[in-house]
């Protein structure tokens, strides 16, 4: 009947968008490689140069994050419970360089300088695209079967 092959290309149809879509999500929440050059002002999209947040939602990311300086008057209570805790030297001298920024941020990192988050994701997009692209291929190989004397669940 005319019926079964418009219903094989409705089948295939939507195939290529579940590998597109994906991938475009790879692309999209990739992390980026530099933060943007953004002067820090408050209620603007800024955040610390070590973080790697995808840029693609720059626009749609609002990330509580600490000023980069301290304006004259204000005290990081942050800084002074840890100086505490560790019985060190007063907040005054005790301001990280940016080196040590940067290796507190690594710390949080895996071993390839991505954050476990990212990779989760990655993983799983990846996956996604590999099962999409096993089912297409599956399911055309079915339809080229069908009618067939080889083995063929359409038949």
């Amino acid at each position: 009947p005319p019926v079964r092959p418009f219903g094989f290309v409705l089948v295939s149809c939507p195939s290529p968008i579940h590998i597109v879509y994906p991938l475009q999500l790879l692309r999209l929440c990739r992390p980026a490689e530099e933060a943007p050059a953004i002067a820090e002002s408050p209620g603007a999209a800024w955040w610390p140069g070590e973080w790697r947040l995808p840029s693609a939602f720059q626009h749609a990311l609002w990330v509580v994050a600490p000023p980069k300086e301290l304006e004259h008057g204000l005290t990081d209570i942050t800084a002074e419970l840890r100086a505490e805790q560790s019985n060190g030297p007063t907040v005054a001298d005790c301001q990280p360089t940016d080196s040590e920024r940067r290796a507190d941020v690594l710390n949080a990192l895996g071993k390839q300088g991505e954050s476990p988050a990212w990779f989760g994701v990655k993983v799983g997009l990846i996956a996604l695209v590999i099962a999409w692209v096993w089912l297409t291929f599956g399911f055309t190989i079915e339809i080229m079967n069908q009618g067939t004397s080889h083995p063929s669940l359409l038949n």
